[in-house]
């Protein structure tokens, strides 16, 4: 029995975040819950992202497409924020380990750098591309960046991305996923190309 119950458990660990689970989780109760949770963790602590289960909740109620869009975009933003919290004031003990969790030492070394020069451009590249966005985020808290300019640029971006998910997924359907993957892969290549000219830009400067 105790192996049985291993293996359920195990097989339910499979299945979470999994495409299934988007879609059932899109027609349950908690569905708009998880739209906070995900969208919250996902730019400050974590790395899956809200997107699957906000189309896949604008496609089964496509007229409440503008209020799951919302509730996305605040959570992220409220998640943007905690995250600079967490980078100005527990870098050391708390944001070090989530860099390290992910393996993301390398792009947190040229985010600081980038951030350092352009808070506003760097951070709404950041918020609209699949890049991971908690980079930008603790970046910007850990040098002390101007709060505005990485509020405003978070907002932007993250309503922006959300928006076009939404959009997509009201407009395509079936195919959203596939074109919104497509449309965020080209957006992380620009985004990332624009990235490393600025970088570039700064280093000849």
């Amino acid at each position: 029995m105790d192996e049985q119950a291993v293996e359920q458990t195990s097989e339910k660990k499979v299945k979470l975040f999994s495409k299934e689970w988007f879609y059932t989780t899109s027609e349950s109760v908690h569905a708009q819950l998880w739209l906070v949770i995900l969208g919250f963790t996902e730019s400050s602590v974590f790395l899956v992202p809200p997107d699957p289960l906000l189309a896949a909740m604008v496609f089964l109620h496509e007229r409440k497409w503008w209020r799951f869009t919302v509730i996305t975009a605040s959570a992220s933003i409220a998640g943007a924020v905690f995250g600079y919290i967490v980078g100005a004031l527990l870098y050391s003990t708390v944001g070090v380990h989530i860099i390290e969790l992910y393996s993301l030492q390398s792009a947190m070394d040229k985010a600081t750098q980038l951030v350092r020069e352009g808070v506003f451009a760097f951070t709404l590249t950041m918020a609209f591309t699949p890049i991971p966005f908690k980079v930008a985020v603790l970046a910007a808290g850990f040098t002390k960046a101007p709060f505005l300019p990485f509020f405003v640029a978070a907002a932007v971006g993250r309503f922006a991305r959300y928006i076009f998910v939404a959009f997509v997924a009201k407009t395509f359907g079936e195919n959203s996923g596939r074109i919104t993957g497509r449309v965020l892969r080209y957006s992380a290549i620009i985004g990332m190309v624009l990235i490393i000219g600025y970088g570039v830009y700064l280093f000849i400067k």
